[in-house]
Formats: C-alpha cells, structure tokens, sequence
C-alpha cells in the first residue's frame, strides 16, 4: 500500500536529503520556545547548519522507514591508472630532517582528512558538499606539490588517487 504512495509522488532517496533552491518547498512548524532550544542544541552536536536541516533529516528518517524507501547501491568507482610520476628526487634546494619530518606530518593530515570525507560520503553518512569538496581540493593541491617537490612518491600517488576519486565526487 505504501510504495503505491511513494510512486505517486515519484519520491527517491536523495530528495529525502536535499533541499534544492528553485524546487524546493517552505514547511513552516510552530514550536515552544523550549522545544526549538533542544531542536538547535540538537543540531549543532550533530554539527548540522541548523534546525532545518535537522528537521529535514528526522522527515527523511521517518519516511524512509515508512515507505521502506530503498538507499540506492553504491557505484563501484575504478581506481585510475596514473602511468607516469615524475617526482624530483634530487632538487637543488636542501632540505633538513625537521622541514621533511613536518612536511611528511602535514601530508599524511591531507591523506587522512580526505579519505575520511569521501569514505562518509560514499557510506551517505554525510551528503555531499561542494564546499568542503573544493576546501580539501585546495589542500590537496598543497601537498601534491610539497610530496613531489621532497621526493615522498608512495604519498604522491596517493594523494593523485584521491584527487581523483574526490573529483568523482564533484
């Protein structure tokens, strides 16, 4: 009885999460003043942009379980082939330990911080966000740089494997 209603209004699983300008409609909800203090405390633990997106993904929640709307599969990406690293190894600038000990750090920061943001977005436990996407892009470009200007080649195909898979994302 319930699919017959979902596919009346032709709903999917991504219009549960997003919120889209030209298309999107306006619910308004009247609350006490105590409940709209819990609903923002709420949020921000969540470290969502605020009640209203809190409340888009309770709705979300809700109609999931009722209509027992299906979470699409997920999309096996192929990792690319990058056929030539042309990393210089001997630069005519000197490097000390100190600088290639902080550089190695603030690389592995990148690697880190950007295989988090697209392992919770390809799990959907985050929605995809251009912002944070093109933030960690910029970054990710600083140490691209940094890895083959000090010769790090394991962290240089790394980071192109990355760059890659978060451009997918885009």
């Amino acid at each position: 009885m319930y699919m017959n209603e979902v596919r009346e209004f032709d709903l999917t699983y991504n219009d549960l999460f997003r919120a889209p300008d030209r298309e999107g409609a306006i619910v308004s909800v009247r609350v006490h003043r105590k409940v709209k203090a819990v609903l923002e405390d709420l949020a921000k633990k969540e470290g969502l942009d605020g009640v209203s997106e809190l409340v888009r993904y309770l709705i979300a929640g809700y109609l999931l379980g009722k209509y027992n709307i299906e979470r699409p599969r997920e999309r096996v990406l192929v990792e690319p082939i990058v056929l030539t690293v042309n990393v210089q190894k001997g630069s005519n600038a000197v490097v000390d330990d100190v600088e290639m000990d902080l550089a190695a750090e603030e690389v592995s920061v990148v690697i880190r911080d950007v295989e988090d943001y697209v392992k919770k977005v390809r799990a959907g436990v985050i929605p995809r966000n251009p912002e944070i996407a093109m933030k960690l892009g910029k970054k990710l470009a600083k140490a691209l740089k940094t890895a083959k200007r000090l010769g790090m080649e394991e962290e240089y195909m790394k980071l192109m494997r990355l760059k890659a898979q978060l451009a997918l994302l885009e």
